[in-house]
């Protein structure tokens, strides 16, 4: 009989792991033919409505897909595995990077990518298999134990800390910023797994719709979601994408990592060693999303399509609300490169530009 559960549990582990690599690739490959698009509209002779493009609506369709996917790997998966597989994003645009913009590989990406592959794969091979989906009262007991209300005390404790100081001090610091967002982001894993999970109950014949927990998690899922676009476009007006992506990146991550643990107790079961390779693929992984995020030069032009700002941030809950902003053109009536302020690292400007040159971000 234990044989069998141990089946199920890794044919979800399987099914989470592949909406979640599946989803973020649609994505990736979504935002790349809506920037496409506007750059061939950029280029017509007539000015047309990007709302009017085929290719555009392709591109978002996609991203739909691509989000429903992401969504529901969190009632298959583990978060602390889903999280960590947003590196197929940053994979996906580097290789596209190179197979459609011919652009030259470097070491550092190729040696990046391979460090990702073997970071997912050591991920998904040591995640634990002790998964089972929570009913609204398994859930709300779980929520009820000291450890996680002590975690939620603490989490809310340093949110506030770090709010305050950031507005009353007028603090620009990028660690400070996305651990906000890492904060935030914790909150909103933990929501998105107990909705996904209360869904997929609810369509294997147990309704949990009569539960008020499955509406209490959406409300908190999408409300830390719109904030932390917030806090993530912040530092994205005042860092460069290469410093922001990365250390977002692995802030997310772990957040997403301990909360899983202390809430659904994802690590109870497993040995040592599997736990310790599970850390490694995650070491692996953030190393491989450095490597080739830095050092890569944004250049102002109309073939600039990838590895820029928001695209970069992987996964339903990296804000791809903030994704789609980004490629969208400033002004809804044109197409022109020009007016892609976010699809540009950030440079060392003209102080006396910087009204001009802000980017152009919903801040609500």
């Amino acid at each position: 009989m234990a044989s069998g559960e141990d089946n199920v549990s890794s044919k979800s582990i399987f099914i989470g792991s592949a909406l979640a690599i599946g989803g973020n690739l649609l994505i990736s490959i979504s935002m790349n033919i809506q920037k496409y698009s506007h750059i061939q509209q950029s280029k017509a002779e007539e000015e047309v409505h990007y709302l009017k493009s085929k290719t555009w609506w392709v591109g978002l369709v996609l991203m739909v897909l691509g989000e429903i996917g992401n969504f529901s790997a969190y009632g298959f998966a583990p978060a602390s595995l889903v999280a960590p597989l947003g590196t197929t994003t940053v994979i996906a645009n580097a290789i596209i990077a190179v197979v459609f913009l011919k652009e030259k590989v470097r070491y550092q990406d190729a040696f990046g990518v391979l460090l990702a592959i073997v970071g997912a794969f050591l991920l998904i091979t040591f995640s634990t298999k002790e998964f089972a989906e929570l009913t609204g009262s398994e859930l709300a007991f779980y929520m009820k134990q000291w450890p996680f209300l002590v975690y939620l005390v603490i989490e809310v404790v340093i949110f506030c800390v770090l709010l305050y100081v950031q507005m009353k001090y007028n603090v620009e610091n990028v660690v400070v910023f996305l651990m906000l967002v890492a904060l935030l982001g914790s909150l909103t894993v933990i929501s998105a797994k107990a909705v996904s999970s209360m869904l997929n109950i609810t369509f294997g014949g147990d309704s949990q719709l009569g539960h008020p927990l499955l509406y209490v998690m959406l409300i908190v899922m999408v409300a830390t979601a719109v904030a932390q676009v917030k806090f993530l476009n912040k530092a994205m007006k005042s860092f460069e994408a290469t410093v922001v992506v990365p250390t977002n990146f692995v802030l997310f991550t772990i957040s997403a990592i301990i909360s899983g643990i202390v809430l659904y107790r994802e690590f109870y079961g497993l040995t040592f060693l599997e736990i310790f390779m599970f850390l490694f693929g995650c070491v692996l992984s953030f190393v491989g999303v450095y490597f080739i995020t830095s050092n890569r030069k944004v250049e102002n032009s109309e073939e600039q399509l990838l590895l820029t700002n928001a695209d970069l941030f992987p996964g339903f809950l990296s804000l791809s609300s903030s994704k789609l902003i980004a490629v969208q053109p400033g002004n809804a009536l044109s197409s022109n490169s020009a007016e892609y302020p976010m699809l540009m690292a950030k440079s060392n400007q003209d102080p006396a530009l910087n009204d001009e040159s802000e980017p152009i971000v919903t801040d609500r």
